[in-house]
């Protein structure tokens, strides 16, 4: 985890670091993979309003609609 830039604050104060494909050799071999981790680009992230059964353990936990995009309430 990273600091968050502009377009994660409002969610939260950390966020995702994320590996370039090309560094991934070098991650896989131990070559000081923290020099390799960096934040993702502006447009890296995106945010949708998903169905309120998401945070629900239980039955129907691995439905894929669980992820499509719903109106707002």
């Amino acid at each position: 985890m990273g600091p968050a830039h502009e377009w994660t604050q409002p969610f939260h104060d950390r966020m995702p670091v994320i590996l370039d494909w090309c560094d991934a050799g070098a991650w896989m071999h131990g070559d000081y993979p923290p020099a390799l981790l960096h934040p993702p680009p502006e447009d890296a992230l995106r945010e949708w309003v998903v169905s309120t059964r998401v945070n629900r353990a239980g039955a129907g936990d691995d439905d894929p609609a669980l992820i499509e995009a719903v109106e707002p309430a």
